[in-house]
């Protein structure tokens, strides 16, 4: 079953997949606490899962899970439009952020703050 857009509460074990949004819970080096960032790549290191995330500073990097447990909330949003997102390279993400490819997970629209 999918989970519903509208949900942006932390989930107890939040499943991860691309185009979900988590706020940093405490300074990553790339994101400040309380940024919004979306998974823009899952991937495998000899067997190993990790997690690619855009901030909304632009800062990007990649979390194992343990690294996700300690500094992101992972919520039960996933953007619609950024969950076919397919990650090539640093600089093509890089020129996507930019041209606003990401904006849909960064600038909150509707009346609660949340779009």
């Amino acid at each position: 079953m999918e989970r519903q857009e509208t949900d942006n509460q932390p989930s107890p074990t939040p499943q991860i997949r691309v185009g979900t949004i988590a706020i940093a819970k405490r300074p990553a080096g790339v994101a400040n606490t309380g940024e919004r960032g979306i998974c823009y790549e899952l991937y495998d290191i000899s067997g190993r899962p990790g997690y690619s995330f855009l901030f909304e500073n632009g800062g990007y990097d990649g979390f194992s899970p343990d690294d996700v447990t300690l500094c992101l909330g992972v919520t039960n949003r996933v953007i619609p439009s950024l969950a076919t997102y397919r990650f090539s390279n640093v600089g093509t993400l890089v020129r996507d952020f930019q041209n606003g490819r990401f904006a849909a997970a960064f600038h909150p629209a509707g009346p609660s703050g949340i779009s």
